[in-house]
Order: structure tokens, then C-alpha cells, then sequence
């Protein structure tokens, strides 16, 4: 199994669609291109390599992030492991 370090980062960018995760119930994928990448507190920030990428990033379905519209948006996200990033609510 592949540990990942404590890190945080808000991003911000543009979304481009939120659908149900298929994999994990109780999950929507959101698809963002990010723009920008800061970091939190003393925290590593993993995300600023996906500045000008487009990356998913799940979101706990209810929540603010799960129920947003295509369009700017910024998050607070961490990443969990290899290709798997969440949104921290």
C-alpha cells in the first residue's frame, strides 16, 4: 500500500462538470481545471504541479462542493494517494 504525506491546498479554477462516482457511492467526481494552487498552514502542497491541468477530485455527495455548477470555483483538497484527491468540507 502507498502512503501519502499530510498535505492541503486550496486551488481554484474552472469546473467543468460534477457527476455521481460510479466506484464509490455516496461520492460525485468533479472535474476541474486548476489555475491556481496555494498553499495551507505549514502543510505540502501536492497540487501545484496541476496548475494549467485538468483534475478529479471527489467530494462527499450533499455537500457545498457535490452541489456546485460548472464554473470558477475554489476548494480546499487533499490528496490521498496516487490519482485520488478529495475536497476537505
Amino acid at each position: 500500500m502507498v502512503q501519502i504525506v499530510e498535505n492541503h491546498a486550496e486551488i481554484s479554477g474552472e469546473l467543468l462538470s460534477v457527476t455521481p462516482d460510479t466506484e464509490r457511492p455516496g461520492f460525485v467526481v468533479l472535474d476541474v481545471q486548476v489555475t491556481d494552487a496555494r498553499n495551507v498552514a505549514d502543510f505540502p502542497n501536492m497540487f501545484a504541479r496541476d496548475i494549467g491541468q485538468t483534475i478529479t477530485v471527489l467530494a462527499r455527495d450533499g455537500r457545498a462542493a457535490a452541489n456546485a455548477r460548472p464554473g470558477p470555483v475554489t476548494l480546499r483538497v487533499k490528496k490521498t494517494g496516487p490519482g485520488m484527491s478529495f475536497v476537505e468540507e
